[in-house]
């Protein structure tokens, strides 16, 4: 039997891999986190993650630690207003074109680097959507569905969060435990 648990979705990504660019000196305010995940049929999670915050000018990031066998694609960036296209400086700290973002691969992590321009800092919302596959842990009888969708590495107070996991198909066996 394979003891390895891994987190099947979202896990700590938020704390503990999602950096954000405030202004020199400043810190984000975290308001809400959205998490939906869905389990796909083929066993990969198609993961949407909605993060309001404000007190961000420039850009953002997100490092997704990728485990040996994993791999993550169809990666977007968008903002209710604006679907971000893909190409830009994954640089940290760079201002690039507003409204682009870029992958790419930093040791055991996958980071997704977004811009845009906001002179305001006033709330925004971003959703970073992905596929992750080869992370389920499947037994003979069960399949390892861990999710820890936020952690203690944020140096702000998150008020708000929801998360969803959602089955390939409907179920009313009692035989899953949640």
């Amino acid at each position: 039997m394979n003891h390895r648990l891994r987190s099947l979705g979202v896990i700590a990504f938020f704390a503990l891999f999602l950096g954000l660019t405030a202004a020199p000196g400043e810190a984000i305010t975290l308001e809400r986190a959205v998490v939906n995940a869905q389990v796909e049929r083929d066993g990969s999670l198609a993961v949407s993650e909605q993060i309001t915050m404000s007190d961000v000018f420039h850009g953002g990031y997100r490092d997704i630690p990728i485990a040996k066998g994993e791999t993550i694609d169809r990666v977007s960036v968008s903002e209710p207003s604006h679907r971000y296209s893909y190409g830009g400086s994954t640089e940290l700290g760079s201002i690039g074109q507003p409204y682009t973002f870029a992958t790419t691969h930093i040791g055991d992590n996958l980071r997704v680097v977004w811009h845009f321009d906001d002179p305001s800092g006033g709330p925004r919302t971003f959703t970073i959507s992905y596929r992750f596959r080869g992370l389920a842990v499947a037994y003979d009888d069960v399949v390892d569905v861990n999710l820890n969708v936020w952690g203690d590495a944020w140096s702000a107070p998150l008020p708000s969060l929801r998360a969803t996991l959602r089955l390939p198909k409907p179920t009313t066996s009692p035989a899953y435990r949640v």
